[in-house]
């Protein structure tokens, strides 16, 4: 019976520090709005894979350089990119699915003894959704993300590299974002 104790009381001791001692969780972020307008010209605006920029603050410009590949250049110093493929866009269900597939290094810090690249966007296997629908009133707007944030290792995390920040991060521009379409929408 001691034996046994003594192994519950190590597995209790042990189990925390184990959680505590994991790489980057996979984060969700998922914003909407609402926008008085018809969901038809809504799409006609987010299906345009080439033409982000004309609604989304954050990105100065976009070049596609084939149908499916678009690189993006972020309103930013230095003016960083992003670049990113469509896996799919669907008319009739008025969603556009896209993937990042590479980002520029903006620095590297040495961080633990080890050179740590920050990435134009502080995240890692970054896949997004755009859905437009119709209700009442006109349309509304999805986009939702599910990504890893970009600094792999255990903690502790650089300053700006944390699940948390990576959130925050796509969160903002998100909401930034669909609030620009709607500005837009209802002129």
């Amino acid at each position: 019976m001691k034996k046994f104790l003594s192994l519950i009381t190590a597995l209790l001791v042990a189990v925390p520090m184990l959680a505590s001692a994991h790489g980057p969780t996979r984060q969700q972020v998922l914003e909407k709005v609402t926008i008085n307008a018809a969901p038809d010209k809504v799409w006609a605006m987010v299906k345009d894979f080439g033409g982000l920029h004309n609604w989304l603050p954050a990105v100065a410009s976009t070049e596609l350089t084939d149908e499916k590949t678009r690189v993006l250049t972020v309103a930013a110093e230095g003016n960083p990119t992003i670049t990113e493929v469509l896996i799919k866009s669907d008319d009739e269900k008025m969603l556009l699915n896209y993937k990042i597939t590479g980002m520029t290094v903006v620095k590297t810090i040495t961080f633990n003894s080890k050179d740590t690249p920050y990435y134009t966007l502080p995240v890692s296997t970054y896949k997004a959704w755009l859905t437009v629908k119709a209700v009442e009133g006109g349309s509304e707007v999805q986009w939702k993300a599910k990504f890893y944030r970009s600094f792999m290792d255990n903690p502790p995390v650089p300053e700006g590299q944390s699940d948390k920040e990576a959130a925050s991060t796509i969160s903002g521009i998100f909401s930034a974002g669909l609030a620009n379409l709607k500005t837009i929408m209802e002129k």
